[in-house]
């Protein structure tokens, strides 16, 4: 499931990770690019696994082949301006706790 509304269903090659389905496939342009190997957290999503606790993983590192029967949620999931933003994007905008901005979505889906 993405963002919790809907299961994703498309035929991706295996060398597509999370990050690339995210942004090219399913429109969700919140998650980042930047290193592209990790290091930077730019590109964190959370993932829910059945009788689990949520986790927060670099969607650049994770193959979407990978991901079956996973709950995940980026930055629009969380909150966005059509449905409300979530306490920790408002507390983060309120407090101008951002310089420039590209990586503040990475920032609340960790904190979340």
């Amino acid at each position: 499931l993405l963002n919790i509304d809907a299961s994703v269903g498309c035929e991706v090659s295996s060398d597509v990770t999370l990050l690339d389905y995210l942004r090219l496939h399913a429109g969700l342009r919140g998650t980042k690019y930047m290193c592209r190997e990790g290091g930077c957290g730019a590109c964190i999503v959370s993932v829910h696994q059945p009788n689990s606790t949520s986790y927060a993983i670099n969607s650049c590192m994770k193959p979407v082949t990978s991901c079956h029967g996973l709950e995940i949620t980026t930055i629009e999931g969380l909150g966005n301006r059509l449905k409300g933003y979530h306490e920790l994007q408002t507390t983060l905008a309120d407090g101008h706790g951002s310089q420039c901005g590209y990586c503040s979505p990475a920032w609340v889906m960790s904190m979340n």
